[in-house]
């Protein structure tokens, strides 16, 4: 008996019937999204800025929030740039080096879930109107000097404040440019009172806490204030930090306790 060819319609059948098989043995198909490789981001075609970020991290879906969305131009947007893109090849800085260089404090997440802050004795308050400078507990978390001070008297809802001495991005006339400043936020140590939070959320790699008022509390307990995404109290330079203190809280740094 002679062997006929097979019909278009059944080479098709056969066709279908191998790449459904081939398919099977391959597992399921996962919709999981993929991963930025240059953050930890999902997979994302245009380059994420700063104020886009901190936008998207300070979310909770409220009025302000909403409105913020609503006037954000990205092509206006000239802030730093944490990643160029998920499709962007060539030389690449640390992500850690890219939010130091933005400004935003990084701290590694791994340290931050293996021991909690450490809690240390608290100076006693000095005398009235006055202030003690005492050694901040975490000073080797941070990349730049912090003091820490005991008010006599509470201001803004706190018995401590903290200096400290950093470098911020700029978008100068004639470019990106870095400026020294001395800052000073509220500080809440470890087991002392603390405002009430929202949510924990991840800036960077740091765990922080949102405060009512927008601000965030890193896990030492520094009330971090991004008011045009810098603190709410800086003066241009790195200077006296007790002397700046003083300025800002009416009470003078007399003892130092370290």
């Amino acid at each position: 008996m002679s062997k006929h060819n097979p019909t278009p319609d059944r080479v098709l059948v056969d066709e279908i019937d191998a790449l459904i098989e081939q398919q099977v043995k391959a597992g399921p198909v996962t919709t999981a999204p993929e991963t930025c490789p240059n953050c930890h981001d999902d997979w994302h075609m245009l380059p994420i800025r700063k104020t886009l970020l901190m936008m998207r991290l300070n979310y909770c879906g409220c009025e302000d929030c909403h409105r913020n969305l609503d006037a954000y131009d990205y092509a206006a947007d000239t802030s730093a740039i944490i990643c160029p893109g998920s499709r962007f090849h060539g030389p690449l800085e640390p992500l850690e080096t890219r939010l130091d260089r933005a400004g935003i404090i990084t701290i590694d997440i791994a340290e931050l879930l293996r021991e909690p802050a450490a809690q240390t004795p608290l100076p006693p308050p000095p005398p009235n109107g006055c202030a003690l400078r005492f050694q901040f507990p975490a000073t080797d978390t941070y990349p730049r000097p912090v003091w820490a001070y005991r008010l006599s008297r509470p201001w803004r809802d706190t018995d401590y404040v903290v200096v400290m001495h950093v470098r911020r991005a700029i978008d100068a006339d004639t470019g990106p440019a870095t400026i020294s400043e001395t800052v000073l936020f509220r500080y809440f140590p470890p087991g002392t009172q603390r405002p009430p939070t929202r949510e924990s959320i991840l800036i960077g790699r740091s765990l922080m806490s949102i405060v009512d008022d927008d601000s965030v509390i890193d896990r030492h307990g520094v009330n971090i204030e991004l008011g045009d995404h810098g603190a709410r109290h800086r003066t241009d330079g790195h200077v006296d930090p007790d002397l700046f203190a003083q300025q800002i809280t009416g009470q003078m740094v007399v003892a130092i306790a370290e």
